[in-house]
């Protein structure tokens, strides 16, 4: 085990996470299916998520609350960007774990804003044929939330490889 320990990569990937300019009310997608390529070290392998860091670059400055889902394919969560989630009983088991990240801390008064998720320990697995995974912003803020932009967020995700 120690030997496995000591092979162990860390690799920090940033993010566009596309969206589309309209309303995303609470529980929408905001994003769709958005690649974390060479996630892990080897087709089928297996990473811990470690770390989130989002950059929300809008001018409005929001700060929504954005529940991040990780998946080991591709599948779309809604119909698009700004539409309610529609996931079937089959769908959800691709799913890997999610975390939601709010404590956004403002940088520049009304121009951009960051939020960190430390220490998260999500294990994660590619799909036999790849080194990604794939990820999803949902807005959790109880409100609406309206980008600017469609590349306004930027994501950067902290991994440990095995």
């Amino acid at each position: 085990v120690q030997e496995k320990l000591n092979k162990m990569d860390v690799d920090l990937i940033t993010l566009d996470m596309t969206t589309d300019v309209e309303t995303h009310a609470n529980n929408d997608a905001v994003t769709q299916a958005i690649e974390i390529p060479n996630a892990v070290s080897v087709k089928g392998g297996s990473a811990i998520i470690q770390s989130i860091v989002i950059f929300n670059l809008d001018n409005s400055v929001e700060s929504p609350a954005l529940e991040v889902v990780f998946a080991t394919d591709n599948t779309n969560i809604a119909g698009d960007e700004g539409a309610a989630i529609n996931i079937d009983d089959t769908e959800i088991q691709d799913f890997l774990g999610s975390t939601t990240v709010s404590n956004w801390s403002t940088m520049a008064p009304s121009t951009n804003e960051m939020a960190t998720k430390s220490n998260i320990g999500l294990v994660v697995k590619a799909a036999s044929t790849t080194r990604s995974i794939f990820c999803y912003l949902i807005n959790r803020s109880g409100g609406n939330y309206t980008p600017s932009g469609t590349g306004v967020i930027k994501m950067k995700v902290g991994i440990v490889q095995d």
